[in-house]
């Protein structure tokens, strides 16, 4: 499985403008942010892009300024922001303009996207490879709640998963609290996706 394959730098100007931590301006000038895979695909939709165009943008209510780092899927799904002054990671849905808090930190978010991974590839079903859109994850999930799709992992897999799926929870919620504050919460919607198996 390829792992990390790029390191993603942003424009200093904008993160400057931002006023964000030292500890996160490194991240983003110098380290650089890594675009990490999973057999070749972004983890989680998930795809960090500088985006200078964008510039900085406010939220529809101009309650908040946020830094462009990135995306979920594509450009025109869902946009990753990093709020000025706090680095607080907001995701924003590109066609409604609503916005929610995703982590505390990036660096918070990194981490969380690293655990994810390393779960689905010691518990992937290598026969089994899936690729879906957001859409098609959500209607999956919503006919799993419906009883229309049935787990099929063996029990001794199952019970791997399950346990390793039940410690990531309770790292996110230890780690982050914010970002499982509530059931609608972005990690909360892909550890429910974890638990039914449909991630």
């Amino acid at each position: 499985m390829d792992i990390t394959s790029r390191y993603i730098r942003y424009n200093p100007l904008l993160v400057g403008k931002a006023d964000l931590s030292e500890e996160t301006q490194q991240l983003l000038l110098h380290s650089g942010l890594p675009q990490l895979t999973l057999d070749g695909e972004d983890v989680l939709g998930i795809s960090f892009n500088p985006m200078p165009d964008m510039g900085l943008m406010s939220t529809w209510d101009e309650l908040k300024t946020l830094l462009p780092i990135g995306y979920e899927w594509d450009e025109e799904t869902a946009i990753l922001g990093l709020e000025a002054g706090t680095g607080i990671l907001y995701r924003i849905d590109v066609q409604s303009g609503e916005y929610a808090v995703m982590n505390s930190s990036i660096h918070l978010f990194q981490t969380f996207l690293r655990r994810y991974r390393e779960i689905v590839q010691d518990h992937s079903q290598t026969n089994e490879p899936s690729v879906m859109t957001l859409e098609q994850v959500q209607a999956k999930l919503e006919a799993f709640r419906r009883g229309e799709i049935k787990p099929h992992l063996k029990k001794k897999e199952q019970s791997g998963r399950d346990e390793a799926v039940k410690q990531l929870r309770l790292f996110y919620t230890e780690k982050d609290p914010v970002s499982m504050l509530h059931e609608e919460t972005w990690w909360s919607v892909v550890l429910e996706q974890l638990e039914d198996g449909l991630l």
